[in-house]
């Protein structure tokens, strides 16, 4: 029996975590899917599309940091419940819409779908450690990460397929019954959450100033965070770069970017990989790998935007990716091993929405530059943003043994 499924056989609430992460992420990519074609269909517009599409997801970068003490104030398992169970009605306004023929009503529904869904995260985050064992954390992260990958595939194959070849709508009922079976694995799902007793709740400002405040002075945590704005600035440019490669710098049009996608996800997986098999528990190596991948991420970034041949380009594509697929779950693993339990959730969402929130902007900006500088040249500078995030980490390890040599001891 593999490391993967003895966790999953072992550990009976986080398999329940697991499996309501999966189905949700499925179900996210047949919405993803068949929302940009409906609103394609409807308006003829890629702008409104990608208007519709940032809608969702906008209410995470504003809101996240203003209502991340709820995270840390009320049950996570109930957070995590009940927004699946408004997701699930929610999901269903697109049908309506389309039905209709009512763009306000796209607009509404990816905005009230992004709110609902604001505050599951953080709290999916944030409550790994209190039902994973510490020497299983850094496997658990992989787990989820390489799963992410997998479904993520799947999700977009099987979406289209559905969207394309039967109708849009099956998609999204097909993402509200994911939902419904997040909401009962979780449902599931059973663990001893601490409670905070009234008379020790301080105000909502100083909930929220106490998240702030642990960021300005947790060194790890304000390492990670900075590092992922910083690679929010790339990310979108990443974005962006991929349908660009595959279909004007390849020629492959639709085929060359359904299959760089595709070598994205085994990337991401065989770097998940990695993590599970070769760095576990070891809290030294998480922590140089972290930077170290940060390097490689760079290199190869840069290298695969210099080739125009196919293979050469998706060779590296296949390189970086794994990188970025080391990095991603360290930097959950990292994040929640270096940050107390009573600010995690606030921690996470500071994290979140702040890369999301410079992705926002690198959309419309890295897109222009492309356009301006070319291809080539954004590539090196994406990637000297990257090597410079790895470099950074690197430089201040001395600084972040002497957090792990506190901490260590201590239970998380």
């Amino acid at each position: 029996m593999s490391k993967k499924v003895g966790l999953l056989s072992r550990n009976k609430v986080f398999k329940h975590i697991w499996l309501a992460k999966t189905g949700s992420i499925l179900g996210g990519w047949f919405n993803q899917v068949a929302l940009g074609q409906i609103t394609l269909t409807m308006t003829g517009s890629p702008t409104t599309m990608g208007l519709v599409l940032l809608s969702r997801s906008l209410p995470s970068v504003v809101l996240g940091p203003f209502i991340s003490p709820l995270v840390d104030r009320y049950s996570k398992k109930a957070i995590m419940y009940i927004s699946d169970v408004l997701r699930t009605f929610l999901a269903l306004i697109f049908p309506v819409a389309y039905i209709t023929d009512s763009t306000t009503l796209l607009y509404l529904g990816a905005l009230l779908l992004g709110i609902a869904g604001i505050m599951f995260n953080p709290a999916q985050q944030a409550v790994l450690p209190s039902i994973v064992d510490k020497d299983d954390l850094a496997e658990a992260n992989a787990i989820n990460s390489g799963t992410s990958g997998i479904v993520s595939i799947i999700g977009a194959i099987i979406g289209g397929i559905v969207a394309s070849f039967f109708h849009p709508v099956i998609c999204f009922i097909i993402n509200a019954l994911s939902y419904v079976w997040s909401a009962f694995c979780i449902y599931k799902a059973k663990w001893k959450e601490k409670k905070i007793s009234n008379s020790k709740k301080q105000s909502y400002i100083y909930d929220l100033k106490q998240g702030f405040i642990e960021v300005s002075t947790n060194k790890a945590a304000r390492a990670i965070i900075i590092i992922g704005i910083s690679w929010g600035f790339a990310g979108g440019g990443y974005a962006i770069l991929i349908p660009i490669l595959g279909q004007e710098v390849y020629d492959m049009g639709g085929l060359g970017i359904g299959m760089l996608y595709a070598i994205d996800g085994l990337g991401m997986l065989l770097g998940a990989f990695y993590v599970k098999q070769f760095i576990g528990a070891n809290h030294k190596k998480a922590i140089i790998y972290y930077g170290g991948a940060y390097l490689t991420q760079a290199l190869f970034f840069a290298f695969m935007t210099q080739f125009s041949i196919f293979i050469l380009g998706a060779f590296m594509l296949l390189l970086m990716r794994i990188s970025s697929g080391i990095i991603t779950p360290l930097d959950s693993y990292l994040l929640q091993f270096y940050t107390p339990d009573e600010v995690r959730g606030r921690v996470f969402s500071l994290h979140s929405s702040t890369y999301l929130g410079v992705m926002q902007i690198s959309y419309a900006s890295l897109g222009y530059l492309v356009e301006l500088f070319g291809v080539p040249t954004m590539g090196i500078v994406i990637g000297i943003i990257s090597f410079i995030c790895g470099l950074t980490w690197l430089i201040q390890m001395k600084y972040i043994f002497k957090e792990t040599k506190m901490k260590i001891d201590t239970t998380l």
